[in-house]
């Protein structure tokens, strides 16, 4: 295949090989957590937020950057890295808190149903 050929996706490379990342993706929080913990942690800041930037991951992210200091969070998500920080202190609570909000903003289902005038 020619150089012309390839496509290059426009998408960030993940900070840890596949099957790390693939491990904990399959594991209980706490097993996820223990095995994000062996990383260093400039590599579990980038780690949690490239997870937490993907929908599928996102629990994963919070999860990861609770072992991760502030510093570390703020240098990896920029200015968000506060937010992160406190978000990742509660994990649980702000995954319920983000499915609520997601709930409210839900669109309301649409009836095809045809309305029926009953003049009798």
């Amino acid at each position: 295949m020619t150089a012309s050929n390839v496509h290059v996706l426009n998408e960030e490379q993940c900070p840890v090989p596949e099957d790390i990342l693939g491990e904990m993706h399959s594991s209980n929080p706490s097993d996820a957590a223990k095995v994000a913990a062996k990383l260093p942690e400039p590599q579990r800041a980038q780690l949690a937020a490239f997870c937490y930037e993907r929908r599928h991951l996102h629990h994963l992210g919070l999860i990861i950057a609770s072992t991760c200091g502030q510093y570390s969070l703020r240098k990896a998500f920029g200015l968000a890295g506060e937010v992160v920080y406190k978000q990742s202190r509660k994990p649980d609570e702000t995954i319920a808190k983000e499915r609520r909000n997601a709930n409210q903003m839900a669109p309301k289902p649409v009836s095809l149903a045809k309305f029926v005038r009953d003049d009798h």
